[in-house]
């Protein structure tokens, strides 16, 4: 296993026993993974320099919601207060 498969897992996994949730679809880089934080329900912050980032909730029995896509020095944030939330997180834009 690659380094950089192994850290990507290993965020995933932290990222599952903390009860947030990491787009799989695209694994980013570890390094990325540090880069966007103050991740809750509601928003995540960027610091991503040249990597927009977006905030996204996972909805039960619905489509998931996503946040704007900010770009380094700012937030996505959630447009509205969502009813049965399953898990929450980020995605990186390729």
């Amino acid at each position: 296993m690659s380094i950089r498969k192994f850290l990507a897992t290993g965020a995933v996994a932290a990222a599952l026993v903390t009860g947030v949730g990491i787009d799989t679809a695209q694994a980013p880089e570890a390094s990325a993974v540090e880069c966007v934080q103050s991740v809750t329900i509601w928003q995540a912050y960027n610091k991503c320099a040249g990597v927009p980032a977006r905030h996204w909730d996972a909805i039960k029995n619905s489509a998931s919601k996503y946040g704007n896509w900010a770009s380094a020095g700012q937030w996505s944030k959630q447009t509205s207060c969502w009813a049965n939330v399953v898990s929450y997180g980020y995605s990186l834009k390729a």
